[in-house]
């Protein structure tokens, strides 16, 4: 089961809403996919020093990282 409501890249490219949206503005299939995965390779290394930063403070807090509130 997952987690997120967000979409993966693959159900992104087979959303019919999406496809509606991309033929009335004129974008080409392969170029959207191509920004989704250049945006997914661009995040990751963020959500690691965002995670790095969490538990730096939860140490330093002494407390338990789940129970740490972000606001990310």
């Amino acid at each position: 089961m997952r987690k997120t409501s967000d979409l993966t890249i693959s159900e992104a490219l087979r959303d019919p809403l999406i496809a509606m949206v991309m033929r009335a503005d004129g974008v080409k299939l392969d170029d959207f996919k191509q920004l989704l995965e250049t945006a997914a390779r661009k995040r990751q290394p963020n959500a690691s020093k965002v995670g790095g930063f969490v538990n730096a403070i939860a140490n330093r807090a002494g407390v338990n990282p789940p129970t740490v509130s972000c606001f990310c």
